[in-house]
């Protein structure tokens, strides 16, 4: 089963945070090449979560996993994303399309705040 991963962020209107998901969504490609990797913005910014599904499934994936990349459950995380998922299963039954918890609820987050303060300079 061809698997992808969409990094879902919310997008800034004046585009000064958006290159981050493009850079990371490139790396994660680089190390993973047999998973699609795509990114998208729920707002203010291109490409759409709506866009980066339909690429995802053109290139023929079956199993698609959003990542909330959202530091806090506010409500993109606990309404519009699953409002997002809804959507996109009933028009792709034939896909499992799920989500991870958000970025910021991950247990690891603490080490990278430690690492960040280990580094500041």
């Amino acid at each position: 089963m061809k698997k992808a991963v969409i990094i879902l962020g919310h997008g800034s209107r004046g585009g000064g945070n958006d290159p981050t998901l493009k850079r990371i969504a490139e790396e994660l490609q680089r190390s993973a090449a047999e998973v699609i990797i795509e990114y998208a913005f729920l707002q203010y910014a291109q490409p759409s979560a709506d866009a980066a599904l339909d690429r995802c499934i053109t290139q023929g994936a079956k199993k698609i996993v959003i990542i909330p990349f959202f530091m806090q459950a506010g409500g993109h995380v606990t309404r519009d994303i699953p409002a997002f998922l809804d959507k996109a299963r009933s028009r792709h039954p034939e896909c499992d399309i799920r989500s991870t918890n958000y970025v910021g609820a991950h247990p690891l987050m603490t080490q990278i705040v430690m690492d960040l303060v280990d580094k500041a300079k």
